[in-house]
């Protein structure tokens, strides 16, 4: 599976072993607050993080995408995922990242998601990418707008109400000096 290497991070595939740092990030109701599944109950934590982590494996298997651990290069910490992911009982493909608290407001986000987009488009030729949120996510909104998306519609996903971005390829704007793709 391809990796991507941004000037901060290194997206690399998940495999089983990252359970155990995964888990404590998961395990910040901060950080699931927005997810569609809500905090984990520490009973459930590391049963709930491999099923993720299965999840996402599983994705890549199948549709020759997915999303990636984001691991911090300075430090080889994993502090999050990022990736694309089909939105459920749906034809469309989203960008989806979940961060360690301790790393918001930095960027790191935007930069993985303008990474993903780039090989959403340039390698899986994927012709439009969609991203949700909660309406009141403000930060998520952000990051969704530096990346290019544009906001389209409230819609329901997950069972939730969430505002709908979209971007397509030919609205796409790449950032050469932020991306290198190894396979």
């Amino acid at each position: 599976m391809p990796e991507i290497e941004t000037a901060r991070l290194q997206l690399r595939p998940y495999t089983l072993n990252d359970l155990d740092e995964l888990a404590p990030i998961l395990s910040n109701p901060a950080v699931m607050k927005y997810s569609p599944r809500g905090p984990i109950p520490t009973e459930k934590l590391k049963e709930v993080t491999l099923e993720i982590l299965e999840f996402f494996i599983a994705h890549w298997r199948q549709h020759g995408f997915g999303v990636w651990a984001v691991v911090e290069k300075a430090t080889a910490k994993l502090i999050g995922h990022c990736g694309l992911n089909f939105l459920p009982n749906s034809p469309e493909v989203e960008v989806l990242y979940r961060l360690d608290q301790a790393y918001w407001n930095q960027g790191i986000a935007s930069e993985a998601t303008k990474a993903s987009l780039r090989y959403g488009f340039e390698v899986v030729k994927l012709d439009h990418i969609v991203a949700i949120t909660a309406p009141e996510h403000t930060a998520s909104r952000r990051v969704m707008e530096k990346a290019g998306f544009k906001y389209e519609k409230n819609a329901q996903f997950y069972n939730l109400d969430v505002v709908y971005y979209a971007i397509s390829r030919s609205q796409w704007q790449p950032d050469d000096s932020l991306y290198i793709l190894r396979t």
